[in-house]
């Protein structure tokens, strides 16, 4: 920003140096004569320039307003005033110069007649001493605006001379900032270096426990494993031997099965013969007593006949015989004549 501001410094410097170099100077000599008429009244060279000056004027204005919203203490707000100053002085004196062109008129004209041309003494007389005083007054307007440039120029230097210091303090702070910010960066890189180690250190001591918890695991599931492999061994082992002793009981279950069926049949068999010899024994209205054992063997063999039944029958419940006063007898038949029917008995047995 300064060294901006010091470039526009330069060229506003330049801009009005130019600006009251640029004036047309009176004529030192005496002897040289004035221009014509018509080169004066159409000269427009006074112009050249003053829209360079009213562009330079309308940037200092700009500026001038946007350093004082920012700044209201702008050390150089003076300089800017002045400088505006003198570019209004030199446009209005340019435009007052061009207006005057054309107004004024030689006095002495030729004019063509038929008498014959005299020069008048007088008017020689005359001229020079109106060209000193025109020269004097134009030498004394240049003269003020060169004064008037050069304290410009003075102030603007002493600002340049105050802003070079300003600038050279910004420096050094800039330049002490830069050192501290270097130790900074050195000491930040010295704690990165000690932070690397103790990381890699770290990660090497965490690597080392991480490897040695995998092996005590490992080991702890490789004996987990070998238990549990032990139990299922031993289950299978059981469900083997349940499993056979499970075969054997269906077959001893089988085998029981036959041997009840055929009990069962030859119950049946035995209880058809002993109700057929109980018809005979009715038909012949004998032996009462008989009949009471035999009824009594026959309902024993019916409670057989139903705790184990036949193939496709049900089982039932034993009807109890009745109660009797008399002993038991031995289960032995006798026919009419009171002897032992001995292939009946072998055929109930």
């Amino acid at each position: 920003m300064c060294r901006a501001h010091a470039m526009h410094c330069t060229y506003f410097l330049l801009v009005v140096f130019w600006a009251s170099m640029s004036r047309p100077r009176a004529n030192s000599s005496p002897d040289l004569l004035p221009r014509s008429p018509t080169a004066e009244e159409y000269d427009d060279s006074a112009l050249e320039g003053v829209a360079a000056n009213i562009k330079l004027l309308l940037k200092i204005v700009q500026d001038h307003k946007e350093a004082c919203t920012k700044q209201k203490n702008d050390g150089r707000r003076m300089l800017r005033v002045a400088g505006m100053m003198t570019i209004l002085d030199n446009v209005r004196t340019r435009i007052q110069k061009c207006q005057s062109f054309g107004s004024k008129r030689s006095e002495a004209e030729l004019r063509r007649c038929k008498t014959d041309l005299k020069t008048s003494p007088v008017s020689r007389d005359k001229r020079p001493a109106e060209s000193i005083v025109d020269e004097k007054e134009r030498l004394q307007k240049d003269l003020n605006s060169c004064l008037a440039a050069r304290k410009s120029l003075e102030v603007m230097c002493s600002s340049l001379g105050k802003e070079k210091e300003i600038m050279a303090g910004e420096l050094a702070r800039k330049v002490h900032e830069l050192n501290e910010l270097e130790d900074y960066v050195s000491d930040l890189k010295a704690q990165n270096a000690t932070l690397s180690e103790k990381v890699q250190e770290y990660a090497a001591v965490h690597k080392e426990k991480k490897n040695g918890g995998e092996t005590h695991g490992n080991a702890a599931l490789q004996e987990r494993n070998k238990t549990l492999s032990e139990q299922l061994l031993r289950s299978l082992d059981g469900y083997r031997s349940m499993k056979r002793k499970l075969k054997e009981a269906q077959e001893e279950n089988s085998v029981m099965r036959a041997t009840m069926e055929e009990m069962g049949a030859k119950f049946g068999a035995s209880l058809d013969r002993i109700r057929g010899y109980k018809q005979t024994a009715t038909r012949g209205g004998e032996l009462v007593e008989l009949e009471d054992e035999i009824s009594e063997l026959e309902h024993m063999f019916e409670c057989f006949d139903m705790k184990f039944p036949r193939s496709g029958q049900k089982k039932g419940e034993c009807v109890k015989p009745k109660e009797r006063s008399m002993p038991v007898k031995h289960p032995f038949l006798l026919d009419k004549k009171g002897s032992l029917e001995s292939d009946s008995l072998s055929e109930f047995c």
